[in-house]
């Protein structure tokens, strides 16, 4: 039995998947940390902020499931990429939400957008890396998820204040997101399974 190795490039594909992670959870965190203005400027009740969360959460969930058995079957990299757009492009929407119910619809876009990429994801590195090196490649990628939450919380504040709107984090959290889904489409697949064990052949010795 002999390990195979890393397809080429493997590991600059998971820093790309990595920084995608990344603005995944940084993009869902803003509602959250931005909850207060958005309250005011609309008289929102405790029901309806709960229901910002719940309902994207429900979203994300549901979606999940179909778009998990198309990462099985389809184009991992134009699902990470379609729905990388489709999340970050619905983020910057969202910063031109007029109402409750605006924000909440185009919140749950977001919401389908990003259970696309997981899956999809994850399919990928195992593809990627062979069984000996998934374990650290896949603690690489959701490093993306402590370290989204961490950017998030540090400088949307600071983007609110410095613009005097709660709308403009939307609108920026939305470029690196859009330029990250034109990498993704550039993205060369490996072939399922290529990265398991392969077993060696080896011939009798002749007398």
């Amino acid at each position: 039995m002999q390990q195979s190795q890393p397809v080429a490039n493997a590991w600059r594909i998971l820093f790309l998947l990595f920084l995608a992670n990344l603005f995944n959870f940084f993009d869902r965190s803003i509602p959250a940390i931005i909850i207060e203005p958005i309250r005011l400027e609309w008289s929102l009740s405790d029901f309806q902020l709960g229901l910002i969360g719940t309902a994207f959460t429900i979203v994300y969930a549901v979606a999940g499931v179909p778009l998990g058995r198309m990462a099985d079957t389809g184009s991992r990299r134009k699902i990470m990429g379609w729905g990388l757009t489709v999340w970050s492009g619905l983020t910057a929407v969202n910063g031109l939400a007029w109402n409750f119910w605006s924000f909440l619809l185009v919140r749950m876009g977001v919401g389908i957008g990003e259970a696309s990429y997981a899956p999809a994801a994850n399919s990928l590195i195992g593809d990627l890396f062979p069984a000996h090196k998934r374990a650290r490649a896949m603690g690489i990628f959701m490093l993306g998820l402590p370290l989204g939450l961490l950017l998030a919380f540090f400088t949307i504040g600071a983007m609110v204040k410095a613009f005097d709107s709660w709308r403009a984090p939307f609108f920026i959290a939305a470029v690196p997101g859009l330029i990250l889904a034109l990498f993704m489409f550039f993205i060369k697949e490996p072939k399922r399974g290529g990265a398991e064990a392969v077993q060696v052949a080896i011939e009798p010795v002749r007398q």
